[in-house]
């Protein structure tokens, strides 16, 4: 059976009479609805083709600010609209749903968005350039390279373990020790399970050369960007991280401080508080899952080199929450306070360097 989605035929059909257009996106059908400066819906449509859809588009008046959420092809839509002179929002979906009410259906989706641009305590998505998208993209394919890997070498070890052969986890263990363990004739192996665990060595080979070609791309990227250098002057920043967060396109002027800003990549304790009482839980987890884990990466590789006599005052303080804390939550709160510092950078032509044994820890400079 047909589904059909029902529009208010009473409605007007002058778009140019909205203030605020929004739009569902699709592939091919796209559901449009617009509001007027009062916040009263007066023009909806269903355009069931993307040649369509651009003419429409190209009919909006400059004065007309456009509304969609995240998905596919809404970035390169807004950069169209942008290109014409309209204002653009980029809300995410995951705030739009909240607004939604009744069925999940497009038109009940499109009137979600317009709700959605009224609440002004969601924070639009930043419109990329094509530059921060390829440079995303590179990150994307280098991240399921790294998921495709690890899940190849644990198939490996559980299908080793199965037939008694214990192996410990990490990409040594894999390396040295399965080619040991193929050919070694007094291991209860079948042939067929040799040959397999063989070609599966050679797939999570290949995995990790990916890794490292896309890794080098990465590199090259942030040594040739000078944003990028000063960002790695921070500790537990490298290249990985720094062409990440130029990718992102936070715009951290949005941002009234710092600590707002780690925040914004979950590094904060979630809240479950109600009239006098404050419930403080573990970390949130909201905003980017991929930054978020990037630094927290960085930040144990630091504290894995700290030593409990240093004299540095940041190390000092490192081995104080190692201490106090455990490293794991150690490493949380250093990611969050390189997030922090990472801030500053991103709105100056500043370098972070510290200044060691003189009473101060941390300086900003030219």
């Amino acid at each position: 059976m047909k589904k059909h989605t029902t529009i208010d035929q009473s409605l007007s059909a002058d778009v140019s009479a909205c203030s605020t257009v929004a739009i569902d996106l699709a592939k091919r059908v796209s559901q449009v609805a617009g509001e007027d400066a009062l916040g009263q819906v007066i023009f909806e449509d269903r355009i069931k083709s993307r040649e369509a859809f651009q003419v429409f588009l190209r009919g909006l008046p400059a004065s007309v600010t456009v509304l969609v959420e995240t998905g596919p092809g809404a970035q390169a839509w807004a950069r169209l609209l942008q290109m014409q002179g309209n204002s653009v929002r980029i809300l995410p979906a995951q705030l739009v749903a909240s607004h939604r009410s009744g069925p999940k259906n497009d038109r009940n989706d499109v009137l979600a968005i317009l709700r959605a641009g009224r609440d002004c305590k969601i924070s639009a998505v930043p419109i990329k350039s094509a530059a921060a998208l390829a440079m995303q993209a590179l990150h994307r394919a280098r991240q399921g390279y790294v998921r495709r890997r690890t899940a190849v070498g644990n198939q490996i070890r559980a299908l080793l373990l199965e037939h008694g052969v214990a192996m410990a986890q990490g990409e040594i263990a894999i390396r040295q020790l399965v080619p040991r363990v193929l050919e070694d004739a007094t291991q209860p192996l079948p042939d067929l399970l040799r040959e397999l665990i063989a070609e599966l060595l050679g797939e999570w080979g290949q995995l990790g050369e990916r890794v490292n070609v896309l890794t080098g791309r990465l590199e090259t990227a942030a040594n040739e960007d000078e944003t990028a250098k000063r960002l790695m002057t921070v500790r537990g920043v490298g290249p990985i991280i720094a062409t990440a967060l130029l990718a992102k396109q936070t715009e951290p002027e949005r941002f009234a401080n710092a600590r707002l800003f780690a925040a914004y990549f979950g590094l904060v304790p979630s809240q479950h508080s109600s009239g006098e009482k404050n419930r403080l839980g573990g970390m949130s987890k909201n905003g980017d899952a991929y930054l978020r884990s990037l630094t927290i990466q960085g930040a144990h590789a630091v504290l894995r080199q700290i030593r409990p006599d240093s004299e540095q005052p940041d190390d000092r303080r490192l081995w104080r929450w190692i201490s106090r804390l455990g490293r794991k939550q150690a490493a949380v709160r250093l990611a969050n306070r390189n997030l922090r510092i990472l801030w500053v950078l991103l709105q100056n032509d500043q370098t972070y360097r510290r200044r060691p044994g003189d009473g101060q820890e941390a300086a900003m400079s030219h």
